[in-house]
């Protein structure tokens, strides 16, 4: 069962992260690495998947969207307007075990970070 917490709503998209998320922010952070920031945007290979960087700079439309742990997630404009709906929480996960072929940070840790959209009941 997936849990999502600690949630923010900037504009019209809202953006939660689980605690096992959380904990690979602060395991990243530990290392080393600091000037976090999580990017959900249309990378070649992974499309909206999060994207955890360090002295990034971001696009010129990216809008912040929500945290992780203490780090902010940035999303661009046309993204952010797809998630306009009250009931629209997207969820940023982690999954261990994954192949490592991603320039995000976690991947370090050997895992990545997941977007998880909201579940669509069906229409009778």
């Amino acid at each position: 069962m997936l849990i999502a917490r600690r949630g923010a709503y900037h504009g019209r998209m809202r953006v939660e992260a689980t605690e096992a998320a959380e904990d690979i922010v602060r395991r990243v952070r530990a290392s080393g690495r600091d000037n976090l920031v999580m990017i959900l945007s249309n990378g070649c290979c992974d499309s909206t998947a999060p994207y955890l960087y360090d002295d990034y700079i971001a696009e010129p439309d990216a809008r912040p969207v929500g945290t992780v742990g203490d780090v902010a997630v940035l999303a661009p404009g046309w993204l952010a307007k797809l998630y306009a709906g009250d009931g629209d929480i997207l969820t940023i996960d982690v999954e261990h075990g994954v192949l490592d072929d991603s320039f995000s940070l976690e991947t370090e840790l050997d895992c990545r970070f997941v977007l998880r959209a909201p579940v669509v009941p069906e229409r009778r």
